[in-house]
């Protein structure tokens, strides 16, 4: 696979995005395979494309395995970013005028409408990017929305929720126009995939 960065000649950019921290390194951790225990790399999906591809911490450039957090929100009394928030990874592009940097966002991706896998791919841009929040020591997380699994005509009360999900999984799959060994989101688990493994995707402080 290809960890590199993407030229995208035709974006301008930004060195940085707004109420962004890090950088991070994105630790991928199986949840029932002790033998996966290593990192998240973007990795050449297509033109201005990455994937997050499974890797170990020495096999990449460490610009290729260095992630930020994007709040989105803001607390209405103090004006500081709240979650959610996205996801991002600065791609590099080569212009006349030199190398760009351009803030991405992660997408969860459905590239088949008789799977529930989600590819996470890393688009140009912050806007679609998919909203994600973290528990304190840094493991990403949605919010479920509504547990529709009971629902028939009466209304329901109390309103049932699926709560916080880490659903996560690294699948060998189709990642943007290439084969690769990358994290993805299961809606219900289980995978339609069965290569998929459920993984704890978390930010790790980069020294």
């Amino acid at each position: 696979m290809l960890f590199r960065f993407t030229a995208l000649a035709a974006l301008a950019a930004t060195a940085t995005a707004t109420n962004a921290t890090g950088p991070y390194a994105l630790r991928i951790v199986g949840k029932d395979n002790a033998e996966i225990n290593g990192v998240a790399g973007a990795c050449h999906a297509g033109a201005g494309i990455e994937g997050l591809c499974y890797a170990d911490d020495a096999s990449l450039p460490p610009t290729a395995a260095q992630f930020y957090y994007n709040y989105t929100s803001y607390n209405s009394e103090t004006g500081e970013p709240t979650q959610p928030g996205l996801l991002t990874y600065l791609l590099t592009a080569g212009s006349t005028n030199g190398t760009i940097t351009v803030p991405s966002a992660m997408q969860l991706d459905l590239t088949s409408w008789g799977s529930n896998v989600y590819t996470a791919l890393i688009l140009p841009g912050l806007t679609g990017g998919t909203s994600v929040y973290q528990f304190e020591n840094g493991t990403l997380y949605m919010y479920g929305g509504y547990d529709d699994s009971s629902f028939n005509e009466t209304y329901p009360t109390p309103i049932p929720t699926l709560g916080n999900l880490t659903n996560f999984h690294l699948c060998y799959q189709f990642t943007g126009g290439y084969y690769y060994r990358s994290i993805s989101w299961i809606t219900t688990p289980p995978a339609h995939n069965p290569s998929c493994e459920p993984v704890q995707l978390s930010f790790v402080e980069t020294s």
